[in-house]
Parts: structure tokens; sequence; C-alpha cells
């Protein structure tokens, strides 16, 4: 089985609980509200333009697809509520198994999402070609500890996407996808993999807003 270890890489700021009473309270004339996370999220995307093409242009898509996920998923709860989710599910699933079955009150701890760009535990998993349901709870911790490396959590969300976009047959001129396959492939990150693309397109609002932002994300890329 896989052992995951990887450096935490520090932006030069990440999201705190302090950031979120900002963001929340303070009015948006003392500089809160709505424009104070969308600084941050503008911030974030630019620091790690490189990162962004890097993986988009080895994953043969449009980078301003991954930036926009990337700028929707960044900020909101503070990395530090995740770790704490996680490690009161892996007490409540801590076994045995019937146990685990019948009796436990919260999410099972594959379903936590960790990184700046949030990904659940079990997202990350099969995108690396794993069964998350047979990692133990330390791989499960170190998989977690990778995905709050800012350069591996960017390049899974890139390998991700590719998938998304393979599956539903989104690219008939790499690296190039029209707008209605980024609309696509993003409303598919947003909602899952299961669902038909029929259901997908039911509601698109998270690949919409990519599209509507793309200029922005293409200015904050440098491109």
């Amino acid at each position: 089985m896989p052992e995951f270890s990887c450096s935490v890489t520090q932006s030069p700021a990440r999201w705190s609980a302090a950031d979120v009473l900002v963001w929340k309270l303070v009015p948006e004339s003392w500089g809160g509200g709505r424009p104070y996370i969308q600084r941050f999220k503008d911030g974030w995307v630019h620091h790690h333009r490189a990162a962004i093409r890097v993986a988009a242009r080895e994953r043969r898509f449009p980078p301003e697809l991954l930036a926009g996920v990337c700028w929707i998923e960044v900020a909101g709860d503070p990395s530090g509520i995740d770790r704490l989710a996680f490690e009161v599910r892996a007490f409540d699933w801590s076994g045995p198994d019937w146990v685990d079955r019948n009796m436990t009150i919260t999410h099972e701890p594959g379903r936590t999402s960790f990184g700046a760009v949030s990904m659940q535990l079990r997202t990350a998993a099969h995108t690396l070609g794993l069964n998350p349901a047979r990692l133990t709870m330390e791989q499960l911790r170190g998989l977690a500890g990778c995905l709050e490396n800012d350069a591996f959590n960017i390049d899974i969300v890139a390998r991700h996407l590719r998938q998304i976009i393979d599956r539903d047959g989104l690219q008939t001129q790499p690296p190039a996808l029209s707008e209605d396959a980024v609309r696509v492939a993003g409303a598919r990150y947003n909602r899952g993999m299961g669902l038909s693309l029929e259901r997908i397109r039911a509601n698109m609002s998270y690949g919409n807003f990519i599209v509507r932002f793309w200029p922005r994300l293409a200015g904050l890329l440098g491109t």
C-alpha cells in the first residue's frame, strides 16, 4: 500500500479563522466582506500562477480552467477545521466493522476535504488510482498532508480535471477546450463523477462562473 509523505508548502498568506471573521463581520466599507475574500483568492491564484500553468500544460487543457477551480475553492473554512473534522470522524469510524456500518454518527473520514483547493480524500485517492476504502487511517492522514502541500494540491486537481475531460469526451483538439466543455468540466468537478452528463448539464452554475470569469483568470495568470 502507498505511503504518503509531503512537506507542507506555505503561501504568503494562509486562510485563517481571523480571515473568516474579517470576511463575515467587517463591513465592505472597512475592508471586509466579499471584496476581502476575493482579494485573497486573486492573490492566491496569482502567487501560484506558474504551478497552475505547468500543471495544466502537462494535462493538456487551458490553465484558466484550473485557475478557475482554484479561485472558487480557495478560502472559506480555515484549514484547521478540516483536520479537526477528520480526527473526529476517524475516532467515530475506529471499528470494529459492524460498529462502523451501523453505529457511526459522522461521515466516513474519506469524505473530509483538505488542501487550499479543497478536495475530498476519497476523490484524491480515486484520482491517484487507489481504493479509498482500503487505505488505513494513517495513509489517509498522509494523503491529507500531501493535499496541504500547495504544489501537490494543484497537480492533483489538474489530474482530476483531466479525468473529467476524458470521461465526458470534452476535448477534440488538445489543449483547447470549448466554452461548453469548460462549463461541463467545472460543473462535474463540483458535482462529482457519478452523475450522468444529462444531470450535470441540468446545473452548470460552477462551470458557468468560470466561463464568465475567464478574462480575470487570464489576467491573474499573466496570460
